[in-house]
């Protein structure tokens, strides 16, 4: 058997060691999300980036290692949406949301800087689950927050009266 065949053969052997091992114990990982929160907050800032095109041509001249120049042409093509973007200040700090779609144009032509908004959004969990117990029910072992989903910001007085 040659050495390729060899090196296959081994790579083979430790991939499928490395999955039955990480299968064995019964782990399960999920992603989950919390129900609906929300938060008092005030629009720190709106922030527009306008979309950007444009494209040029030209020449470079090249060195390589071995010192011979040469000249090299090039095309940069530049297509860049608009992007919407509202910072927002809370209790914990600052977040912002950004985008360049049609819901993020929608708040950023909505909300006004020095509002007092209710935020809602999500918290995004990476939740490990396993057998801890031999009931055959698997356990919640450890639950990681992985991030937030932004949903939404509506002004005091319109989120009051809903």
């Amino acid at each position: 058997m040659n050495l390729i065949a060899r090196l296959k053969k081994a790579a083979g052997a430790g991939l499928l060691a490395i999955t039955l091992a990480g299968c064995g114990d019964g782990t399960e990982i999920k992603e989950e999300e919390s129900p609906i929160l929300y938060e008092d907050a005030t629009v720190a800032d709106v922030v527009y980036s306008p979309p950007r095109h444009g494209e040029d041509s030209g020449t470079n001249m090249t060195v390589d290692f071995d010192g011979n120049i040469g000249i090299s042409p090039y095309h940069v093509t530049v297509d860049l949406p608009p992007v919407y973007a509202i910072v927002f200040r809370c209790a914990h700090g600052k977040f912002i949301s950004q985008g360049t779609g049609q819901r993020h144009k929608s708040l950023w032509e909505r909300l006004k800087e020095g509002e007092e908004v209710t935020v809602s959004y999500k918290e995004l969990y990476k939740s490990t689950y396993r057998d801890i117990d031999d009931d055959g029910k698997k356990d919640l072992v450890e639950r990681k927050l992985s991030g937030y989903d932004f949903l939404d910001a509506q002004p005091k007085a319109q989120a009051e009266n809903k």
